[in-house]
């Protein structure tokens, strides 16, 4: 399944729930994200996961997870980069607030993989060349990981709902700054 049916889903989930709707409550509270994300999450999978496509499981959550992260970002208007390349290999999903920050002041920057094959779970522990803070590389993945060293965002059962909350907190918490434009369509 490619990554533009995932998208295509998606969207027309958002835009069965209005996204005007979603950006006006998440705006109001920062916590209504979390239903929105849950509320997402399941219309999408529940269109997109079937018997055949069990082989690409995995790949289908982790697509779609990292989708409704970028349009969560967009919409609440919390600072991030995203789909950036190092040296022209490692590959960083999302940086927040942005990777100016992050290779200035790691502690006040977090790097968000997602992880969309088992193999993929390798190259974590090559993000701390960049982000010496492991408690600052949070990891979304479909299922818990045992590994206690990141902060794990699993998908089922579901934690990964809490994100758009626990990045508005750390970025307060930080003292972030950045410039927000509000998004309206």
């Amino acid at each position: 399944m490619t990554g533009e049916k995932i998208k295509k889903e998606l969207y027309r989930a958002i835009r069965e729930i209005g996204e005007q709707k979603i950006q006006k409550d998440i705006t109001s509270s920062i916590q209504s994200s979390q239903k929105y994300i849950d509320l997402l999450m399941n219309k999408c999978i529940r269109n997109l996961i079937s018997a055949e496509l069990i082989s690409v499981h995995d790949r289908v959550i982790g697509t779609l997870s990292e989708a409704v992260l970028h349009f969560m970002l967009t919409i609440s208007t919390l600072p991030s980069e995203r789909k950036i390349r190092l040296n022209g290999e490692l590959g960083i999903d999302v940086v927040i607030p942005n990777l100016r920050i992050l290779k200035i002041n790691p502690s006040k920057s977090i790097i968000v993989q997602f992880i969309k094959e088992g193999q993929e779970l390798e190259k974590i522990s090559k993000l701390q060349f960049i982000q010496p803070n492991s408690k600052n590389i949070w990891v979304v993945f479909h299922k818990p990981l045992t590994v206690t060293k990141y902060k794990i965002y699993s998908v089922f059962p579901d934690s990964f709902s809490n994100i758009i909350v626990d990045i508005h907190n750390f970025l307060k918490q930080s003292g972030d700054k950045s410039l927000r434009f509000v998004y309206t369509k």
